[in-house]
């Protein structure tokens, strides 16, 4: 009696359980679930749940609100850093297009510049003509001056000598004419 008594126990104590396990949902988290995006599932108190996924985090309410806030800031730093992209991008596009625009202007000015130094050129060209045949011209004057000085130096000697030789004549005039009378 008393095995029927611990048998009779046994059973009514595992049909009693059994429902429990029963009346309890069981949850099937599936291994896609480690891909998925979104809101994580909530999990209910006195469920019980079967994980397929190799990782699963377990975070509570007030953990979950902070990361999802900060995902949400980060969404918008991502807003404000494209739109930050997108004005650098304007503004290096306008860059670009005035140094296009600059780089047509220094060729413009370059050919004005190249103008201007053909005819500088061209000028310096006629000056240096100019200045050669000047100093041609001076090295001429300067053979001329030297010849008339030389000619004026022989022209003193021989008037020097010239006068010396009327002196002598004038002195032999006189010393004859002195003589004779």
């Amino acid at each position: 009696m008393k095995n029927l008594f611990i048998l009779l126990f046994i059973l009514t104590a595992s049909f009693s359980y059994g429902q429990d396990i029963d009346s309890i949902q069981v949850i099937e988290i599936p291994e896609s679930y480690a891909n998925r995006q979104g809101e994580p599932f909530i999990v209910k108190r006195d469920s019980l749940y079967i994980f397929r996924t190799p990782d699963i985090y377990l975070v509570n309410k007030k953990s979950f609100l902070a990361i999802k806030n900060v995902y949400l800031s980060t969404l918008e730093q991502d807003k404000m850093t494209k739109s930050l992209i997108e004005k650098y991008s304007e503004t290096l596009s306008r860059n670009i297009e005035l140094e296009r625009q600059l780089k047509i202007n220094f060729k413009a000015s370059d050919s004005l510049d190249l103008e201007v130094y053909k005819r500088t050129q061209a000028t310096l060209s006629n000056t240096q003509r100019a200045l050669d045949y000047t100093i041609n011209s001076l090295d001429k004057a300067t053979t001329s001056l030297e010849l008339v000085e030389k000619n004026t130096k022989r022209q003193r000697r021989k008037s020097a000598f010239e006068k010396i030789l009327y002196a002598i004549g004038g002195v032999g005039i006189g010393v004859l004419v002195g003589v004779s009378l």
